[in-house]
């Protein structure tokens, strides 16, 4: 690995969901709170539904096929189910210890950042304005802008034309080996891999030049301290 830069990148890129803010605990309370409301199913089979192919992980269209599929489905059943379950959510997002206070040393270093991540505008805003995290990041890259998802190299690269700043030392961190780590390898960025929120746990061969297991172990690694 890398020793530590002794100077500032030039950017660095962040993913959200569970890098900078629990997520994936957040989907599995609210799958609690539906199925509680139900007063019936298993909050892990309701999320298993969420990781199928045919939608996209935050589509609610997925607890409609869940309340089909177990021949319960009616629209109002529908709609307060997908009300709970946003709301439950949401107000299970919560940073990770030692991210605030990271990312507004970053922010006082005038250091230039951005959000990259595979959730949509509205919802990405929501949960940044949940964290407290809304104002320190200069631009927000997601799906509905570029018409692409991670790994592809279209969201990393919009971000750094929308920051407005050379390709010379860029930094990505992010939970995902396949969505981040990759794809930043090989843009030749320095890749920073969130070992804490990678709940999937790829068993891929591609190395990152860096591994955290809290999210305040970044700054030494840019030879910040204390």
């Amino acid at each position: 690995m890398k020793e530590p830069a002794g100077q500032m990148p030039d950017a660095i890129l962040f993913d959200l969901d569970n890098t900078l803010c629990t997520f994936t605990d957040a989907k599995h309370a609210a799958c609690t709170a539906v199925i509680r409301y139900l007063a019936a199913g298993n909050p892990e089979d309701l999320f298993q539904y969420f990781l199928r192919p045919v939608r996209g992980f935050e589509d609610s269209l997925h607890i409609h096929d869940y309340l089909k599929d177990r021949g319960v489905f009616t629209p109002e059943l529908a709609d307060h189910a997908v009300k709970l379950f946003e709301e439950t959510k949401i107000a299970h997002v919560t940073p990770y210890p030692g991210v605030i206070q990271a990312i507004i040393t970053l922010y006082e270093k005038s250091i230039p950042m951005a959000i990259v991540t595979d959730a949509s505008t509205g919802q990405a805003k929501k949960r940044l304005d949940r964290c407290g995290l809304a104002d320190y990041f200069r631009v927000l890259i997601t799906p509905d802008i570029t018409g692409k998802r991670k790994p592809d190299h279209t969201p990393f690269l919009h971000a750094i034309r929308e920051l407005k700043i050379q390709e010379d030392d860029i930094w990505l961190v992010g939970d995902s080996i396949r969505r981040e780590m990759i794809p930043g390898n090989e843009l030749g960025y320095t890749t920073v891999h969130a070992r804490y929120g990678d709940w999937i746990g790829d068993s891929l061969n591609e190395k990152p030049v860096h591994v955290i297991d809290r999210f305040s172990d970044l700054l030494p690694l840019l030879g910040i301290v204390g």
